[in-house]
C-alpha cells in the first residue's frame, strides 16, 4: 500500500463563478458530495462549495469561512488559502511521528466526508496540508484499494488530479517534512526539459512520472526570464490532466480568457497551459502524451 492525492481544495470568493469556469471552460462534471452520519459544521450550500469528482476525491471549491476552525474546534482553518489532501494507509503512524516531533495538528476525525478520517497540519512553509485515511463505518482502516499505489484515479469525463505545486523557500526542509513525518518517498523529477526543474535545490517531487507533489522554490524571474505570462513557481498551483487540452483552449479563446500555452517546454511528454481562475488562483491544465 502507498499514498495518493485524495483531493485539492481551491478557495473561491465567488464559488458559482469558479464552478462555471471548471464546468463550462475546463469541461469537468459536477460530482455529488458524500456526508458522514454525524457531520461537523460545514456551512455547505451552493454559494459555499462546488464539487468535481467522485467519492469526495477530485476538486473541492470552497468559500473561505473565517469562523470555520472555531466552529469545529480546530487549530487550522482548511477553508482559507486552499490546501491539498494526501491519503495514507496508517494515519495513526503519521500522528505518532507528529507527536514525537512536536508538530501541532488538528485531528478532525470523520467529520466532513463519509469514511474519511482527516487531520490538518502546517508544513514548514505554513501551507495547510490535509492528511487522511479511508476508514470503514466503525472507524477502522478500510481494506486496501488498488489506487493506494498512487495510480491514476480517473474521474468521470476522463480527467484527474495530476499534481500540486507547493512553494517553499527551503525545498530540502519541506521535502524532509513529507518524507520523515508524513512518510512518503520523494521521486526525482523525470525528463525535465528546463534545467530549473532538474535541480533538487529548486524542485523535489513525490510521486511517479511527475504526478503527485512538486515542491518548488519561488523564483521571481522565472516567468520573465522565459518570456512567460504566468510564473508557476510563485504562490503554488494545482494541475489537472484533461483528455483534450485543445478543446479547453478553444473554450478559453471563445470566452476571451487569457492563458499561457507553455507547450511541452518544461517536462517531456506533457503539454501544459496556465490560467487564473475567477478568484485568481493559478490553475494548470495538462495533457499527457
Amino acid at each position: 500500500m502507498g499514498w495518493y492525492i485524495h483531493h485539492v481544495n481551491i478557495p473561491a470568493v465567488d464559488v458559482p463563478s469558479t464552478r462555471a469556469f471548471l464546468r463550462d471552460i475546463a469541461g469537468l462534471g459536477i460530482g455529488e458530495w458524500r456526508y458522514p452520519p454525524n457531520q461537523g459544521e460545514l456551512h455547505h450550500d451552493d454559494a459555499s462549495i462546488a464539487y468535481f469528482g467522485c467519492e469526495n476525491r477530485g476538486i473541492h471549491v470552497v468559500r473561505p469561512i473565517p469562523t470555520f476552525a472555531v466552529d469545529n474546534g480546530f487549530i487550522h482553518n482548511p477553508t482559507v488559502g486552499g490546501h491539498f489532501a494526501i491519503t495514507v494507509p496508517d494515519i495513526e503512524a503519521v500522528k505518532r511521528r507528529f507527536d514525537e516531533a512536536g508538530v501541532i495538528y488538528s485531528d478532525a476525525g470523520v467529520y466532513a466526508m463519509a469514511g474519511c478520517h482527516q487531520i490538518y497540519v502546517y508544513d514548514p512553509s505554513m501551507d495547510v496540508i490535509e492528511i487522511n485515511q479511508v476508514v470503514d463505518a466503525t472507524g477502522g482502516a478500510a481494506p486496501p484499494r488498488e489506487d493506494e499505489a498512487h495510480d491514476i484515479h480517473m474521474e468521470p469525463g476522463g480527467w484527474y488530479v495530476h499534481h500540486v505545486n507547493i512553494p517553499s523557500h527551503d525545498v530540502v526542509k519541506s521535502a524532509a517534512f513529507f518524507e520523515e513525518l508524513v512518510g512518503i518517498r520523494p521521486n526525482p523529477v523525470e525528463d525535465a526539459k528546463d534545467p530549473f526543474y532538474a535541480d533538487p535545490n529548486n524542485t523535489i517531487g513525490f510521486g511517479e512520472r511527475n504526478r503527485g507533489i512538486h515542491i518548488v522554490r519561488p523564483t521571481p524571474g522565472f516567468g520573465s526570464d522565459r518570456g512567460l505570462l504566468h510564473n508557476p513557481t510563485v504562490g503554488g498551483h494545482k494541475a489537472f490532466a484533461v483528455p483534450d487540452l485543445d478543446a479547453v483552449k478553444r473554450r478559453m479563446d471563445e470566452a476571451g480568457i487569457v492563458y499561457l500555452d507553455a507547450g511541452e517546454n518544461q517536462l517531456a511528454g506533457m503539454r501544459q497551459i496556465y490560467v487564473f481562475d475567477p478568484s485568481n488562483n493559478l490553475i494548470e491544465f495538462v495533457e499527457v502524451a
